[in-house]
């Protein structure tokens, strides 16, 4: 058995692994569920989820914007997701301070798809011609990007002071 405890196994660490969770059941939701009704001449509208449009931007050709609509809210979200796992439930010392910022990178994309989506409807709201309005799924998908942000969160904090108590006893011995 390792002498390292997982951070899952702390009372601080189930609360992680619960807002974990969560996300982690929300992200497909919000992937998949209708995220932007788009509304044309007052008469025809469509509605998009977030998952959709990645397909949708694909087959009519916009493969870049395809590719960077994949990679930030697919794969950014399931990779940090991903990682959050591994970290909350590894038995190991505790992570470099270069893992930490990896983790932290990914946390700085989180928001991306919601800001985006929220920059259309608001361009969109006052037109004669387009509107937009958001959808469950952009508020599902911001919910679990917002509950992955608190848990990555609180494993960094976690994490900084297991590297602060594991450095302090060297400090203490000189």
């Amino acid at each position: 058995m390792s002498q390292y405890r997982a951070l899952a196994d702390t009372r601080e660490g189930q609360l992680t692994t619960a807002l974990i969770l969560v996300a982690s059941l929300a992200l497909p939701l919000g992937l998949t569920l209708p995220s932007l009704e788009t509304v044309h001449f007052a008469f025809w509208s469509d509605v998009h989820s977030i998952g959709g449009l990645t397909f949708a931007l694909f087959d009519d050709g916009e493969y870049l914007l395809s590719a960077l609509v994949a990679l930030f809210s697919i794969a950014f979200p399931v990779t940090k997701l991903a990682l959050l796992w591994r970290i909350q439930f590894r038995r190991g010392p505790p992570l470099s301070a270069r893992a930490l910022r990896r983790l932290e990178f990914l946390g700085k994309w989180s928001m991306a798809d919601v800001l985006v989506v929220a920059l259309i409807v608001f361009s969109l709201r006052d037109s004669l011609v387009f509107g937009a309005t958001p959808q469950i799924g952009v508020f599902v998908f911001a919910a679990s990007t917002l509950m992955a942000m608190l848990a990555s969160g609180r494993i960094s904090r976690q994490c900084h002071d297991r590297l602060e108590r594991r450095q302090s006893p060297s400090r203490d011995a000189a």
